[in-house]
């Protein structure tokens, strides 16, 4: 987990238009400059994991993968798509971080 001064809090999740944009085929990734301190946050909907133990399992999952690239000064949220729940946790940490690798040439 995230320690919680890296969490993004509600208030500061970035509008529907704002940010970079990257995907992968199990996870989409929304990042840019924060003025309201950064953090990262993870978001599992029903969608892709019906039972609340699936999605908090992913969740905590992605939140561990992306650590390294919750940087004070942005914000960067991870969306997870349909069959992300399935993956085992090596899976999740290699494709975020292909992802995430994006992040550190923007922002």
């Amino acid at each position: 987990m995230l320690p919680r001064r890296s969490r993004l809090s509600r208030a500061s999740f970035p509008g529907p238009r704002a940010g970079f944009r990257g995907s992968t085929e199990h996870f989409s990734a929304v990042w840019g400059p924060s003025a309201h301190g950064g953090g990262a946050a993870a978001v599992v909907s029903k969608k892709v994991a019906r039972r609340s133990v699936d999605r908090h399992l992913l969740k905590r999952r992605m939140l561990e993968a992306m650590r390294p690239y919750a940087l004070p000064g942005r914000y960067l949220v991870v969306y997870a798509k349909g069959g992300s729940n399935t993956l085992p946790f090596r899976a999740v940490v290699e494709e975020l971080q292909t992802l995430l690798a994006k992040t550190t040439h923007h922002a």
